[in-house]
């Protein structure tokens, strides 16, 4: 029995545009443990045989090089993820269109439908989704030259994963609404954040936390200022190299400024699940 997915999806209003298409995804990996209790005599990968078979062999092979089985499974969770949310953003536009998508190099013609032809509707698909009914299963990730991942045969739709705790988080975009996109999910279980901060955040950010009345607000805000970094970070695509003191995260004006105070990026709060904060970023 597949795993239950904890979904909270959104159309972002955000500090300078919006992003219509912009979903954030989280799926819980209790869900896969629960879903093979009676199988626990078994190896990982006799156990969850049946997920690992749904994901490209890179992708088993990188989740496979990690030691604690959590580990596995927050990478498999987002994988699985991101193979369902394809999916479902496939068969959801053939559906609401009317479009039985078998073989798009060879489409006939076809009946009206209110007003619109079926070709036309999904030239209209294709290319608010450029190359996205040419991807094949299990998913290819690929990785640009800085390190950044992106579907092979669909490299326009956007998307970022995380995970932390018992939680994996994706977001998804498309290329005509931005140019990259980042996801970060924090647990909040540090400790002595608030010394974390003094050593690593900028001045910017260590005034936002300051700004709080309770030492419980203030460790909040470490937290969402955190996710908020990480986020940027993952859309830049160049990792901890850019330097995590290089810039400001503003989540008061939700948006990230060099150190100078321009803007480079935008920041959007999401819900989640308790004890976590996330952030998706973008530009």
């Amino acid at each position: 029995m597949p795993p239950k997915i904890i979904i909270y999806g959104f159309s972002a209003s955000v500090y300078f545009y919006t992003i219509k298409n912009m979903k954030a995804y989280y799926s819980n990996i209790n869900n896969f443990k629960e879903s093979t209790q009676g199988m626990k005599d078994l190896g990982f990968e006799e156990r969850y045989a049946s997920y690992l078979e749904r994901i490209s062999p890179e992708r088993k092979e990188h989740l496979l090089s990690f030691k604690n089985e959590d580990d596995r499974l927050r990478s498999l969770a987002g994988s699985i993820l991101l193979t369902d949310i394809v999916k479902e953003l496939r068969d959801t536009l053939s559906a609401s269109d009317h479009l039985s998508i078998t073989n798009t190099a060879s489409r006939s013609d076809a009946s009206s439908i209110s007003g619109l032809s079926e070709k036309n509707i999904f030239d209209d698909c294709t290319k608010e989704y450029p190359g996205l009914f040419n991807i094949t299963f299990p998913i290819s990730i690929k990785c640009e030259d800085i390190g950044k991942p992106y579907i092979a045969e669909a490299p326009d739709l956007k998307f970022s994963i995380s995970h932390s705790g018992s939680y994996a988080a994706v977001v998804t975009a498309t290329s005509a609404e931005c140019k990259s996109i980042g996801i970060d999910i924090q647990t909040k279980d540090r400790k002595s954040v608030l010394d974390i901060a003094d050593r690593f955040y900028t001045r910017v950010e260590n005034n936002i936390i300051q700004s709080a009345v309770s030492n419980l607000e203030k460790e909040n805000l470490f937290y969402e200022i955190w996710s908020a970094k990480e986020a940027f970070i993952k859309c830049d695509g160049r990792g901890l190299s850019y330097g995590i003191s290089n810039f400001n995260a503003d989540i008061t004006k939700n948006v990230i400024t060099d150190l100078n105070g321009n803007v480079i990026a935008t920041l959007k709060k999401q819900a989640c699940p308790d004890g976590y904060a996330c952030y998706v970023c973008y530009f």
